[in-house]
């Protein structure tokens, strides 16, 4: 350090959400709207004493750094008190959806080597009851007190997400690195526009990576959150001109059945300064329609991964001069190559791979192989892309097999298993069809043993809804002959996708 030069002090997640507490201890901090349309609202205190109360719980249950803290709750106010809670234990927080079937949920948690989970109805596990805490902490602190500072635990890994991995069972991905942030300048809220004085609403349940850290990046640049139990289009708009957020952060799915909604051109969304869509391909209409109401400016898309091994951002009015693109890249470095790893010419479709500040990414999985890597840190996700001669990036298609649905990621193989455990199904393929809803949905194609003694579909269907979370489980399945295969016996996944597509236009 120079002379003259200041020390940037850094803080955990618990500290500057403590900091704002004690600022403005009664300001509602995180309001959630259920399935009913009734809301439940917490303040800074109740946030930092909810979180303190937790925090201890954890730490009596032996939780400290390294330790990965499953949050198996709906989304809603204690989703995000649990998270600040396990970050003051120095825990790393790992969301999972509340409805997982129990096989996937019980892989997941082996993969965690969980010491407590967080939950308020399972009954299998070590578990703390989060509800429970609440009202203890509420009657704590019932005379107004903010409680005096604890010892502060760096928590290293910074977050644990859960998703479908390539081998048909879930893998956990684990953003590395001790959780600290620069409370004055926090890097991420500032890229993503945040500002102290912002509401955002986040329709997305909490367990997908997007709304989860845009939550927690909101708290750490002073912001509040607007939540609800589950989406609803129409419920959305009431919320919006109800509580007139800043802040909108969304995914396609989203955006085109709220441009479904009869009362969308007349609804009043004139709060919303910014809209963020990310993780999935958006329609063009789709995105148009947003910008017509909101206007070019406050469009933002962003395309990243959990791996945070790269991302680009592209505003309406850029998108509408550069159409399909997914923006420029920021703070990012990009190479598009062939098969063979040779540096495609530009404007040519090749694997995308980035890399971030210059180094390799921040994560590792558990329960899968490592990202696909070249020399100097560059890592690949298996988008397909190409640039244009103005540096921006452009999606030619979201991984070969991956099925991006509503904004959720279905690794095939996950569908597969379940569907191949049934005794009459040789075989089975699952691919994702185009859906003007849902982006892709789920389809399966099913080889039988005896092709006159066929597996009964409803059977395939109950199958899957009791091993499969809801978005995971079919819309279609069709019964074949026999599954096309290449030359190494490998099922031509491409060739059953645009033949149906192709029968369907």
């Amino acid at each position: 350090m120079t002379a003259g030069q200041a020390t940037i002090a850094l803080k955990t997640v618990g500290e500057i959400v403590d900091r704002f507490a004690t600022l403005a201890p009664t300001e509602a901090v995180i309001t959630t709207i259920d399935r009913e349309g009734d809301e439940d609202a917490i303040s800074r205190q109740m946030l930092s004493a909810w979180s303190d109360g937790l925090a201890q719980a954890l730490v009596d249950a032996g939780v400290g750094v390294g330790d990965l803290v499953p949050i198996h709750l709906p989304t809603g106010n204690a989703f995000i008190a649990a998270a600040v809670g396990i970050f003051k234990a120095g825990g790393t927080p790992m969301p999972v959806s509340d409805r997982l079937p129990d096989a996937e949920l019980s892989h997941l948690l082996d993969l965690a080597d969980a010491k407590v989970v967080l939950s308020n109805t399972l009954t299998t596990v070590n578990r703390i009851d989060v509800d429970s805490l609440r009202n203890e902490s509420l009657a704590e602190n019932s005379q107004g007190a903010i409680a005096p500072p604890r010892q502060v635990h760096v928590s290293n890994p910074t977050k644990a997400l859960a998703s479908g991995g390539s081998t048909g069972k879930p893998k956990l991905i684990i953003t590395t690195g001790e959780a600290l942030f620069d409370p004055d300048n926090p890097i991420i809220p500032m890229l993503m526009r945040f500002e102290p004085s912002d509401l955002k609403y986040s329709p997305g349940p909490l367990y997908h990576n997007g709304p989860f850290w845009f939550s927690i990046n909101m708290l750490l640049r002073g912001g509040r959150l607007l939540l609800n139990e589950r989406f609803n289009a129409h419920q959305c708009l009431e919320n919006i001109e109800r509580y007139k957020p800043s802040v909108l952060n969304l995914v396609p799915t989203m955006m085109q059945r709220l441009l479904r909604e009869p009362r969308w051109h007349e609804a009043d969304l004139s709060s919303v300064r910014i809209a963020w869509h990310l993780a999935a391909p958006c329609p063009a209409w789709a995105k148009e329609g947003f910008i017509d109401k909101l206007g070019g400016a406050a469009v933002l898309e962003l395309w990243a991964a959990t791996e945070a091994n790269g991302l680009t951002i592209i505003d309406g009015d850029e998108w509408l001069t550069h159409r399909g693109s997914v923006g420029k890249p920021v703070g990012t470095e990009v190479l598009i190559v062939d098969e063979n790893r040779n540096i495609m010419p530009q404007g040519e479709v090749g694997e995308i791979f980035t890399r971030m500040a210059g180094t390799a990414p921040p994560c590792e999985y558990r329960g899968a192989n490592s990202l696909d890597m070249l020399e100097g840190g560059f890592s690949s996700v298996g988008d397909l892309g190409w640039l244009d001669d103005e540096g921006y990036l452009y999606l030619a298609d979201r991984r070969t097999d991956l099925i991006i649905s509503g904004g959720a990621n279905i690794f095939p193989a996950e569908v597969e298993a379940v569907i191949s455990q049934h005794p009459k199904v040789k075989d089975v393929a699952v691919v994702g069809l185009k859906d003007e809803d849902l982006g892709r949905r789920v389809h399966a194609i099913v080889e039988a043993f005896d092709a006159g003694d066929p597996p009964n579909l409803e059977a395939l269907f109950t199958l899957c809804a009791e091993q499969l979370v809801r978005y995971k489980v079919p819309r279609t399945i069709e019964l074949i002959d026999a599954l096309p295969r290449n030359d190494a016996g490998k099922i031509r996944r491409s060739q059953l996708r645009d033949e149906r597509e192709t029968e369907n236009t």
